[in-house]
């Protein structure tokens, strides 16, 4: 097991990320995020694009899960945006992650072949990086533990968080059954309940973000129960 895997067993991981159609976008912005963070006792940090990993990174060392979000106007990673090419994983590698996080889903587009060869790739160039598989259902869960290439299995991908608001227990404890690899939990941990729910229902690492870091939505949260109280 990769030192920054096992320094993230058992503890939590802020995810700080802002797009450019909100106020704290910028890499600065996002370094006093992950100094707050890791000031109220985060492990480790989940962070976006290179500028952000290497601004980030100045402030010590800790595990940082980098991924590179990449919309493309064509087709060829259409669906597929966060860390979609062996060249957007070595761009936040370089940058200063210690940990890989792509999008390991199975598409009609890009199979099983060319998922294997993107993480084959890095571990090759990169074997001192951790490699982490954002993953949608059990089956991308499955072909990524059966690759035997990847560090940490990750619900990041889940739709039920989405859809529900919830956690996915059920896709947490239906990875436990089949690989003994390391489960970061991710997506709708809004509340302390929540957080024990993922506990016990296996992860090994939990990854919080929107709760945290994303104060627009936090606080569209609150205005949104408001008005529904207040009948509007």
């Amino acid at each position: 097991m990769h030192d920054s895997v096992k320094k993230l067993m058992g503890k939590v991981i802020v995810s700080c990320q802002a797009y450019e159609d909100t106020p704290l976008y910028g890499s600065q912005n996002m370094k006093l995020y992950a100094e707050s963070a890791l000031l109220g006792g985060a492990t480790g940090i989940r962070a976006c694009w290179k500028q952000d990993v290497a601004a980030i990174r100045e402030l010590g060392d800790f595990p940082i899960v980098g991924i590179n979000k990449i919309k493309s106007e064509n087709d060829d990673y259409s669906g597929i945006f966060i860390t979609p090419t062996y060249e957007s994983a070595i761009e936040v590698v370089e940058a200063g992650a210690d940990i890989i996080a792509l999008d390991c889903t199975i598409r009609d587009f890009r199979g099983k072949e060319d998922l294997y060869a993107v993480l084959k790739e890095i571990k090759d160039n990169y074997p001192q990086i951790a490699i982490m598989a954002d993953c949608a259902s059990i089956a991308d869960a499955e072909f990524a533990a059966e690759t035997g290439l990847v560090d940490i299995i990750a619900t990041t991908l889940s739709r039920e968080p989405h859809e529900t608001g919830h956690p996915d227990l059920d896709f947490i404890k239906a990875i436990r059954k089949i690989t003994d690899i390391p489960v970061n939990a991710e997506g709708s941990i809004w509340e302390l309940q929540d957080l024990e729910a993922v506990v016990e229902a296996g992860a090994d690492m939990i990854t919080i973000g929107t709760a945290i870091t994303r104060p627009h939505l936090i606080t569209k949260r609150f205005v949104d129960c408001n008005e529904k109280l207040q009948g509007k």
